[in-house]
This record gives C-alpha cells, sequence and structure tokens, in this order.
C-alpha cells in the first residue's frame, strides 16, 4: 500500500512540476508577468522535479548527465559498422545526419520528458489534464473578468493551451 502512495505522490510532483515549467516558458514568451512570479514558476518546478526524479532529473534537465553525453560522442564517431566504414571514411552528410538524432535536446524545454520518465505514471497523466483544464479556465475567467478594453494576448493563449492540452491529454487517463 505505500508503494503505491508513493507512486501517485511521485506521479502528482511529476505532472505539477511539467505544469510549472510549461507555465514558465509561456509567461516568458508572452511576457505579461513580473520577475517574481517567473522565479516562484522555477522554483516550483524545479523543487517537484527534485521530489518526483530525485538528483538525476534535475540533472538531465540542465543537461549535466554524463552518461548519455558519453554515448553519444561514441556513436557519433565510431562511423557506421554495419557499412564496414570507419567514422574517417563516412561521408559528412551521413555524420551531421546522424548527429541530429542525439537522445540529449539543446533546448530546456524538450528535456523536461527526460528528466520526469522515471517518474511519470498514470497519476501523472490525471493530475496534468486536471491541471492543464483548471489552466484554462483559469485563464479563461481572468480573461472575461479583465477590467481593461484591451486584455493581453497572452491568456488568450493560455485559454487555448489549456483547454485543449487537456482534451489532449485526457485519453491517456482512461488507457
Amino acid at each position: 500500500m505505500p508503494s503505491e502512495l508513493v507512486r501517485a505522490v511521485r506521479g502528482v510532483l511529476a505532472a505539477v512540476s511539467l505544469l510549472a515549467f510549461v507555465v514558465l516558458f509561456l509567461a516568458l514568451e508572452a511576457r505579461v508577468t513580473s520577475p517574481a512570479v517567473l522565479g516562484g514558476l522555477a522554483a516550483l518546478g524545479t523543487a517537484t522535479l527534485l521530489a518526483a526524479a530525485g538528483r538525476s532529473g534535475v540533472r538531465r534537465l540542465l543537461g549535466w548527465d554524463e552518461s548519455s553525453s558519453a554515448s553519444s560522442e561514441e556513436s557519433t564517431t565510431e562511423g557506421d559498422a554495419w557499412l564496414d566504414e570507419s567514422g574517417d571514411e563516412t561521408p559528412w552528410t551521413d555524420r551531421s545526419d546522424r548527429a541530429g538524432d542525439d537522445s540529449e535536446p539543446d533546448w530546456p524545454p524538450a528535456r523536461l520528458e527526460p528528466a520526469l520518465d522515471d517518474a511519470w505514471n498514470r497519476w501523472s497523466d490525471a493530475a496534468l489534464t486536471f491541471g492543464l483544464a483548471a489552466l484554462g479556465v483559469g485563464a479563461l475567467v481572468i480573461l472575461a473578468t479583465y477590467p481593461g478594453e484591451d486584455p493581453p494576448l497572452g491568456l488568450l493563449l493560455l485559454v487555448a493551451f489549456g483547454l485543449n492540452g487537456a482534451l489532449v491529454t485526457l485519453p491517456f487517463v482512461y488507457k
């Protein structure tokens, strides 16, 4: 019983971490929030990532995972063994194509999935769906009660991303 509870808590924390980093990214792109809110979102995302995935998850998010970088360096320099070619004989176009298939992306939001992979479960899907729906509905309420004439476009984007994201993730809850 306690292991099921631990899995549920880790799953919910993984979803909260993902939501915090997604909202942080959208807030940075929309440029509609204060630095204190941005710092709070970053702290919440990092704390929940640390609680859900541990230090290895934070290292993966920051791109400090040594084991994956060492294996990717070996795979790009050894050449095509099935073609009996060494790394020096392989045409440069083939090497550049394979270099694009790196296991670790350079963009930090794209590293969220590998960082949260160990902690993600069915509870994460449910928490993510609920969180996205709450984000969309909350942004819609703020948009509807906005006192000025021209509400920020970022609120409309949050409504669209939140509600559409909740509808997209809903089937994963029932799989």
